[in-house]
């Protein structure tokens, strides 16, 4: 009885409380919507659809999506379509290449953390040149099998095309990181937990598809999983393919009508024009007109080719046979934007001269080179601390924009002289290197 009553006591307060705690003139029930024209007490809960613990779901996943569903199966477009779509169109394909030969002039640096330099001191001083050397030697080969540039292609074509990216992490005996291998983005689907996040440690977090057929699972500390742009509504990125993939359509469309154009013939498109003598009904013209543009409709070949038309028609050309050169270009440069780059990237030069090239150079490391790059030092970063050595940070240089160099020069020319930063920090943040210990010289 006693208990009862205390509990009873118990709840009291806490009404209380929560009386005294809500505005002045204003009841719990007033809150929730009551009182005159109110929005209405909202509906309640419904047990079970939040995530764990009364947390909120990341998205409403589709029930059972861990159950013997393929890589991207919760999707419109899948994986093959996205990796056909890049094969099959030119311009795709130009813009990779881009990338891949501006990977080649990226330099990496392994430079000590700025907190923990001593006051004045170089990053290039003796005591963290060796540890750096280190971290550097696995740097040239992350996977084992082959050079830096190569890795960083291998990546990079997954994040462009698929916008997935998965790293194993194979270990040592020993259980130390023995190398980063890169593992085809296609084959892996992220699992979920109640609240459609990747589960943590030890409960696995990707698993592997080969053949139609689940290959084996792996946790976040076995596997990564990067993407260039993360969704709340879904575990999987969207591709800067996929960005565009209506306009992709069109190009590869095009290019089929083209080829059968210069293949099969030229037909100019047009009308008929039937005979003024022409004795058939209004339904027989309709049949016939049908019966003309379903033979023609979705079909490359036959509308390459020329038609007999009925005796005494006429053919009126609407359009002669310019194959639409314009309409190439606008799908092109729609793809250059969606991958950040420009014309002049991809060697389309003739509406450019030097003032206009430097300025689209410019658009091409803010928008392309510089968050690439930043997204790899990142994680390599990541990974180097957590494997290797925490001191150390991985950046990449090799990249700048031409007149980047020069304004930051200007800038600390004026902050040294105040006691702002010291010569050697100065040094440090341009990634100058000492030359014979008397000055500076850019590497």
């Amino acid at each position: 009885m006693r208990r009862k009553q205390r509990t009873a006591e118990t709840a009291s307060e806490a009404r209380r409380a929560r009386r005294e705690a809500a505005p002045v003139g204003e009841s719990a029930a007033d809150a929730l919507g009551g009182g005159m024209f109110s929005p209405g007490q909202p509906v309640r809960p419904t047990p079970g659809l939040g995530g764990p613990g009364g947390s909120p779901r990341q998205w409403a996943f589709p029930p059972g999506y861990n159950i013997a569903q393929l890589p991207r199966a919760t999707e419109q477009t899948s994986f093959a379509q996205l990796r056909g779509l890049a094969a099959l169109y030119d311009g795709v394909q130009l813009c990779e290449r881009v990338y891949f030969d501006l990977l080649g002039r990226l330099e990496p640096r392994v430079l000590p953390r700025a907190e923990l330099l001593a006051a004045g001191e170089d990053a290039a001083a003796p005591r963290w040149r060796e540890p750096a050397r280190r971290v550097e030697a696995f740097l040239e080969a992350p996977d084992r099998a082959q050079d830096l540039r190569s890795w960083l292609v291998a990546l990079v074509r997954d994040l462009l095309e698929i916008d997935a990216v998965a790293i194993y992490n194979r270990p040592t005996r020993s259980g130390a990181l023995y190398a980063l291998e890169v593992v085809a983005g296609d084959t892996i689907k992220p699992l979920l937990d109640g609240a459609g996040r990747p589960p943590l440690p030890p409960a696995p977090a990707y698993q592997q598809f080969l053949y139609g057929a689940p290959a084996g699972w792996y946790t976040r500390d076995e596997l990564d999983y990067l993407r260039e742009t993360a969704r709340a509504e879904s575990p999987y990125g969207l591709s800067r393919v996929e960005r565009i993939i209506l306009r992709v359509n069109q190009a590869l469309r095009k290019q089929s009508f083209d080829l059968a154009r210069f293949t099969d013939g030229v037909t100019p498109l047009g009308v008929i024009q039937p005979p003024a003598t022409l004795t058939w009904t209004p339904e027989q013209l309709e049949l016939f007109e049908r019966a003309f543009n379903g033979l023609l409709a979705g079909n490359d070949q036959m509308r390459a080719r020329a038609r007999a038309l009925p005796p005494g028609a006429t053919w009126q050309a609407l359009a002669g046979d310019d194959p639409l050169i314009e309409f190439d270009r606008f799908l092109l440069n729609i793809t250059v934007a969606a991958f950040g780059l420009t014309m002049d990237e991809l060697g389309f030069t003739s509406d450019s001269n030097r003032s206009v090239g430097q300025t689209q150079e410019n658009v091409v490391y803010r928008r392309a080179v510089a968050p690439l790059a930043g997204l790899v030092a990142g994680y390599l970063t990541r990974k180097v601390r957590q494997w290797l050595d925490d001191r150390f940070t991985v950046t990449f240089a090799g990249f700048e924009e031409p007149d980047d160099f020069a304004i930051r020069a200007e800038a600390f020319a004026r902050l040294i002289p105040l006691g702002v930063v010291s010569p050697a920090e100065a040094a440090r943040m341009l990634h100058l290197a000492p030359s014979g210990g008397q000055g500076q010289t850019a590497p």
